[in-house]
């Protein structure tokens, strides 16, 4: 221990002799000579180098730079006629300096021996604790040859007949049977299509080089997505290594344990169950890291594209961006889609194959869609919508509950308690009163029965290390999950469900997603509960989403409680929300207060949102330094905002480096940006058009419908072509444009624009109109909705109304307003009111504001003004009060006055301007 110190205790001596030396000029000899002279004498450039050694915070790393200082002060301490005590006389004598300074270098010697042996050991500890902690983790990687199909989550298949011929076709399909039981797995003929070469063509490369892909299988569900994935990896990359982790933890585990090694293939199945969920964003900054590294490893994930959609979407309001890693991951990503049918060229592929399950398939399925028809879906759905008598019932009301439960927010791991506690929402009193009393383990046999013995409505959720089930889960198959998105998008479950929700969600990211469902869908005070739950167990942005609630509805005093709260929890963005605030109210001597804070959380996107803030950021300076340290963080919007300054100063070639790497990291804005520029200030219309499909490759459509319009007028050929890609949204069939996201909706309605205004001017009156119904044919309900509204407008209100409704039909909740607001003008108030609850219950943003709307029009403004301030209960009644009492909840003067005293009382906040509330933020 004794020569451990050494370095220390000789240092700590040198040290405090230079401060002695210090203390001795300032004093003694009154600070003179000046720092400038002893650092000249000294042979420095700067002052501050000898000020710091004088203070005793530096070392010199030459002891004859010191003895220059030590002999310029004692010429000074020779001049003064007062003497110099002789406690500080060795101060002044060079030999003293260099026998302390040579005791220094020797206590250095030493310890950088023990340095050494300390560094070897060390490292035998790291590997030791590395070692442990590989031992430890669940899933370890495998040769790819040693992974079963079914271990990396391919479906099995429908057999057929055994030794039946394949290719059969008419009469003679009555040879081949559907049996209700098998016990092996089986794995039919692969076929290959043009999507396949595709991705073995990239893995091939992969293969043969020596740099990471990011490989991306996108399709519905039941498409062959992970089929796909598993032929490619067994037939491009037989000799390497696969490590497949079942959750977020163990796909981090494995990353700090560096078991993504050369030659391995990490395997990430349903890639949204590791990048949307708790800890998602931590796991896609990972893999960013990984990617970046120069080695030969693929990481290759497969996922729904609505789930693709959700991740990559732009958001559409500062701080609310809950997944810029995972965008910006994916937007490295290498795409491969598997579409849902079979082309007539594959079928006839197929019809040469003798496998009987594919013979099956073949003459039992419509449309191509063999692949559903294999992994038993549409039977699948039949067996779950046929459960209506007892004791079927109970297990559909589990079902229910569980296909709920998925698409209003919870992960894919489900809870027996919450599906036992959920049930009794979808059962009627006469059912709920003869369950016996093993009704539930009844209802999880029937989940678990196996369609055609290959797959069950509910399976197991498998262990973290791969071997047998998580107890007390289950997993809603694929299939029936995308079934209810689409067929219950209508339906808002009752309180049974959210007290289920409220006691037995699995996690507090469960949780806030379920409360985030019941606040659009006008349950306040559920989601408040929800809120409360998921930020109590440790979900930070669950107390700033707490204080929205009750900011928008007028009290901010709670509010800002709220919001210090989230913040305090480790919300690096909650701040900006209360910036937002004082700012829709004018005190821009509160928001600077805040602007402290907000740098030190250290957050690209609160940085960013100062340096856009010019006047919070104080200077220019200031401005492009935050700005800089947000794009360091890997925040693509500053690249873009650091891009835009450089265009407005005329600095275009600066400003496109900027545009060119923000584009790369993943940020929309940069392309429409970039493409402006090039075709605005550079006339050059290729550049343009290149930036503008790169804007659509991020998922922002409406870039290239935009640059579509401003193209047409100098290269109409390109702006057509431009605006039938973008209307296009990348090959999504129009049948499956239901929920778009915010860019995607823009982009087709802009690209239909285009080509509406190009065929009027080219082909005349009336071939726009044609493009519109065109698109609703193919079943585009938001071209059909857009139609609607153009009939209406040209004064035709009863072929509006038809085409609004198969717009609500066909899924499209919007068109449900529409239709409100045409039967409540027509004095159908009733009719107008179920149209307002169905569009609430699916969750339409301004549906709750509509259906206030409605009662105050039928001469209910008290329960108009109670539903914008309270909302609804869990059943869907109006809620009993739940907020603090305030004078603008005065809700019987209808909605207009509740509205007044919410900006009444946030204008008094301002004027009353009381300093000591004003100052409390700051203080904590």
């Amino acid at each position: 221990m004794a020569n451990g110190t050494r370095e220390g205790g000789a240092g700590e001596s040198f040290r405090a002799g230079l401060r002695r030396l210090g203390e001795l000029h300032r004093v003694r000899l009154a600070g003179s000579p000046s720092l400038s002279v002893l650092a000249r004498a000294a042979g420095v450039r700067s002052k501050s180098t000898v000020s710091a050694w004088l203070d005793g915070d530096r070392m010199p790393n030459d002891v004859e730079h010191l003895l220059g200082v030590v002999r310029k002060l004692r010429e000074q301490a020779s001049a003064l006629e007062q003497a110099i005590p002789a406690v500080d006389q060795e101060l002044l004598q060079p030999a003293w300096w260099r026998e302390r300074y040579t005791e220094l270098a020797g206590a250095r010697n030493h310890a950088t021996g023990l340095a050494v042996q300390s560094a070897q050991a060390a490292r035998a500890v790291e590997r030791y604790d590395a070692e442990s902690r590989r031992a430890a983790l669940p899933d370890l990687p495998r040769p790819v040859a040693d992974w079963h199909p079914g271990g990396l989550g391919v479906h099995p298949a429908v057999p057929g007949t055994a030794g039946a011929p394949g290719g059969t076709t008419g009469a003679a399909s009555t040879e081949f049977t559907l049996p209700t039981h098998v016990t092996d797995f089986v794995l039919p003929t692969y076929v290959p299509r043009d999507h396949d070469r595709h991705l073995r063509h990239r893995l091939r490369r992969a293969a043969l080089g020596q740099d990471p892909a990011l490989v991306l299988v996108l399709g519905e569900s039941c498409t062959g997505k992970t089929r796909t994935a598993y032929e490619a990896v067994r037939g491009c990359l037989p000799d390497w290594d696969l490590v497949f982790p079942k959750d977020s933890d163990s796909l981090l585990g494995l990353l700090d344990a560096g078991l993504a090694r050369p030659r391995t293939v990490l395997w990430l199945d349903e890639g949204q169950n590791f990048l949307a969920r708790e800890r998602g964003e931590e796991g896609a900054a990972q893999l960013r890291r990984l990617l970046e590294r120069p080695q030969p490893i693929v990481v290759l994930m497969t996922m729904w594209r609505e789930h693709h959609r959700a991740l990559t979407a732009q958001p559409d309001a500062p701080g609310k961006d809950p997944h810029p890693q995972a965008r910006a991951l994916l937007t490295q990503a290498i795409g491969f889609r598997v579409p849902a049918a079979f082309s007539p060229d594959a079928l006839r592929d197929i019809s040469g194959t003798r496998d009987p399950s594919l013979a099956v398939a073949s003459l039992a399925s419509r449309d191509g869609t063999l692949t559903q028809t294999l992994a038993a879906g549409p039977q699948l759905v039949e067996y779950y919508e046929a459960a209506d008598g007892s004791p079927a019932c109970y297990g559909k009301a589990v079902l229910t509950a569980a296909m709920d439960a998925r698409r209003l927010g919870h992960g894919p791991a489900l809870p027996d308690r919450f599906l036992e506690a959920a049930a009794p929402a979808y059962l009627n009193e006469t059912q709920r009163a003869g369950a016996a009393a093993d009704w539930f383990a009844g209802a999880l046999d029937h989940g678990r029965h196996r369609i055609k013995g290959v797959v069950a409505p509910l399976g197991e959720v498998a262990a973290a290390g791969g071997m047998g089930a998580r107890p007390g889960q289950r997993r809603l198959a694929d299939y029936l999950d995308q079934y209810g998105r689409l067929a219950r998008s209508y339906v808002c479950p009752g309180a049974p469900f959210w007290e289920a929700a409220e006691r037995f969600a699995a996690d507090a990211a469960d949780l806030y997603e379920l409360a985030n469902s019941a606040r659009r869908r006008g349950r306040y005070a559920v989601a408040d509960t929800l809120f409360r739950r998921a930020a109590e167990r440790g979900h930070a942005p669950a107390w700033t989403a707490m204080a929205s609630l009750r900011e928008t509805r007028g009290c901010r005093e709670e509010a800002v409680e709220l919001i210090w709260k989230g913040h305090d929890a480790g919300d690096s963005t909650a701040l900006l929300d209360l910036v937002t605030w004082h700012e829709e109210d004018g005190d821009v001597e509160a928001v600077r207060r805040l602007v402290p804070e907000i740098i030190g959380t250290g957050h690209p996107e609160a940085l960013l949102f100062v340096a856009e803030g010019k006047e919070l950021a104080g200077s220019e300076y200031e401005v492009e330094r935050l700005a800089k340290a947000a794009a360091e963080l890997g925040w693509a919007a500053a690249l873009t905002f650091l891009g835009r300054r450089r265009m407005l100063a005329g600095e275009l070639r600066a400003a496109a480096r900027y545009f060119r790497t923000a584009v790369a990291a993943g940020d929309h804005h940069a392309a429409f940006e970039l493409a402006r520029m090039r075709l605005v200030d550079e006339d050059d219309v290729p550049g343009a058009v290149a930036a503008a499909y790169q804007g659509a490759e991020l998922g922002d459509f409406f870039v290239l419908g935009t640059m579509a319009q401003l193209v047409m007028s100098v290269d109409p050929a390109e702006g057509e072509r431009m605006a039938r890609n973008a209307a296009a949204l990348g090959g999504l069939s129009p049948a499956r444009m239901v929920n778009l996201s915010f860019w995607e909706y823009m982009g087709r309605q802009q690209g239909l624009a285009v080509l509406a205004d190009h065929a009027e001017a080219t082909d005349g009156a009336g071939a726009g109109e044609a493009i519109l119904r065109a698109a609703a044919d193919e079943g585009d309900m938001h071209a059909m909705a857009w139609l609607a509204q153009r009939q209406r407008d040209f004064g035709d209100p009863v072929e509006a109304e038809r085409l609004y409704e198969q717009a609500a039909e066909g899924g499209h909740a919007p068109a449900l307003l529409s239709l409100a607001r045409i039967r409540r003008e027509a004095g159908h108030v009733s009719e107008a009111e179920r149209l307002c609850r169905v569009a609430v219950d699916a969750g339409e943003p301004s549906a709750v504001g509509e259906l206030a709307q409605t009662w105050e029009a039928a001469g209910m403004p008290e329960r108009a003004g109670s539903l914008m301030v309270h909302g609804l209960d869990a059943d869907g009644e109006p809620a009993l009060p739940w907020l603090p009492s305030r004078p603008e909840h005065d809700t019987s003067q209808g909605i207009h006055a509740v509205k007044g005293w919410i900006q009444i009382r946030h204008g008094r906040a301002i004027e009353q301007d009381e300093p000591d509330e004003q100052d409390e933020p700051n203080e904590r």
